[in-house]
């Protein structure tokens, strides 16, 4: 743990003293505002329900901002080698990485509490709802980090790391709107690949466990991968 909380507190340093995390926050509370502004004024509703989909979207084109240096950097600086030859656990590594990218999500959601705030002075929202709004988003940008973590372990190259996140996550996106157009047996597949599907309990305030443990399996299957590929280049 000790070692994971070193890593941490690195990475947070890096992270804020660059300008991808200031671009990574302005660019989601300039989108997020938009689509929040759009979603109330076309539904009418004191909810976060019509925007959460669209808000989990804009983080599957701006997390990867964040997760493209993290490796790919680090090992075109030459530095991963020593890490990977380091007495630092390989499990810390990783973890403490994925949690910077974490813990910025969390200031990055704590800067849009204006809009749950003009709900309340404008509506009369579903306090539940909004928790669960905001759990639901938690979890993908947990999820999300933890892919394009695996991305940046892929290649020294930072845009192509950044690329190649949003290429990861973009079919978990697009196989809900393939719904209709495959097969029908093909559907449920889909519908279970489809992030936009596992947040639509949280948008109605029910924390379904199925939902939950969907995320939680996606950011360890590819927590699990960047563990691989990084035990392969230590070995290699």
């Amino acid at each position: 743990m000790a070692s994971a909380w070193a890593i941490l507190k690195k990475e947070l340093r890096v992270l804020f003293l660059s300008p991808l995390a200031w671009v990574f926050l302005s660019a989601f509370l300039l989108l997020g505002g938009f689509f929040f502004t759009w979603g109330v004024a076309s539904t009418g509703e004191a909810s976060l329900r019509g925007v959460l989909a669209n808000l989990g979207v804009v983080l599957i084109f701006c997390l990867p901002l964040v997760t493209m240096r993290q490796l790919a950097e680090e090992l075109r600086a030459g530095t991963l080698e020593l890490l990977l030859t380091s007495p630092v656990p390989l499990g810390a590594l990783i973890l403490g990485k994925w949690a910077a990218s974490c813990v910025l999500c969390l200031v990055l959601l704590a800067l849009t509490a204006p809009y749950p705030l003009v709900l309340v002075l404008y509506g009369d929202p579903d306090r539940g709802v909004l928790v669960t709004s905001y759990l639901g988003l938690m979890l993908c940008c947990g999820a999300f980090s933890a892919a394009g973590l695996f991305a940046s372990s892929l290649s020294r190259d930072q845009m192509v790391a950044g690329v190649g996140g949003v290429l990861l996550l973009l079919p978990f996106w697009l196989a809900g709107g393939a719904v209709g157009v495959v097969p029908v047996w093909l559907e449920p597949v889909l519908m279970q690949l489809s992030f936009v599907e596992h947040l639509r309990s949280f948008a109605q305030g029910v924390l379904d466990t199925g939902d939950i443990t969907w995320f939680v399996c996606f950011t360890s299957l590819f927590l699990f991968l960047t563990w691989r590929v990084l035990e392969s280049r230590r070995w290699a």
